[in-house]
């Protein structure tokens, strides 16, 4: 079941300062929020996802969590659990009354060491390994997935491949979702988004090459510098990584990572937001 938002909502009407929509996305990360989670009790968790692989999360419980709705925070391409988006989110559903996580999906956040792997938008299964965790052995009854970007889309594929057969998934949020992979990363290579488009595939090399330090031999590095696209990236090393033929904005096989394939069946409430 999906859902939108009412239409009598009113439109966001950005600060005068704040109406170049690039001014809007590169700003907030430099505004200090690491006051934001003060106060709040954190405990960090490792949720044991596939054999030798392992997630890292941050709970915030509240005093009696097993009366409270629980959200599972997945991040975006190259973020973390520290990412200020989550960090805000974090505060505002712990002040609200939820118990939450702050997830890191695979080799993010510093856990480069906690998987053999890389990380990609088809690894859905270990956000399904994380709610059966929370209702198995913490006695969750109510818990939400909320995804951003990247993170919208695991989510997503999560709540459909879950259906009705895990009880204690209450829904499903996805705050911008990648749903449509191949348009995606068209865009993120046009020329006016090089900004962006440099960020992530730096940090994508980056990230690679601290695998590699990490695995001696698992990946052949001699490519690597002479990448400039993110496509190649991932059809060079997420692909054949994750075992798919190709791979778009580390989401492997279109058919299995994009979601408006699966929209039409969901039986879990999922919400969509831009």
């Amino acid at each position: 079941m999906m859902t939108s938002m009412s239409p009598d909502w009113q439109d966001f009407t950005p600060a005068a300062w704040l109406r170049s929509p690039h001014f809007m996305t590169v700003f907030p990360g430099y505004w200090p929020r690491r006051a934001l989670l003060a106060g709040v009790p954190t405990e960090s968790r490792l949720f044991t996802t596939e054999p030798h692989t392992q997630l890292l999360g941050f709970c915030h419980w509240q005093p009696n969590r097993t009366a409270c709705q629980t959200v599972v925070l997945v991040h975006g391409l190259e973020g973390c659990s520290e990412s200020h988006y989550m960090r805000g989110i974090a505060a505002k559903a712990y002040r609200t009354g939820f118990n939450v996580i702050r997830m890191n999906q695979r080799t993010c956040g510093g856990t480069e060491h906690l998987t053999p792997t890389l990380y990609n938008s088809g690894l859905s299964q270990d956000y399904r390994a994380v709610v059966h965790e929370l209702a198995r052995v913490d006695g969750l009854d109510r818990i939400s997935l909320v995804g951003y970007s990247m993170g919208g889309n695991l989510v997503l594929k999560a709540a459909g491949e879950a259906g009705s057969s895990e009880a204690a998934l209450a829904g499903a949020i996805a705050v911008c979702p990648n749903i449509d992979p191949p348009l995606c990363v068209e865009a993120l290579e046009q020329p006016r988004n090089w900004i962006y488009h440099r960020h992530f595939l730096v940090s994508l090399k980056a990230r690679l090459r601290r695998k590699a330090d990490l695995i001696p031999g698992k990946w052949d590095l001699k490519e690597l510098d002479g990448i400039a696209w993110i496509s190649e990236f991932d059809d060079r090393y997420t692909a054949p990584d994750g075992g798919y033929a190709m791979c778009l904005i580390p989401s492997p096989s279109l058919h299995s990572s994009s979601r408006h394939k699966m929209m039409p069946s969901f039986p879990t409430p999922c919400l969509l937001g831009r």
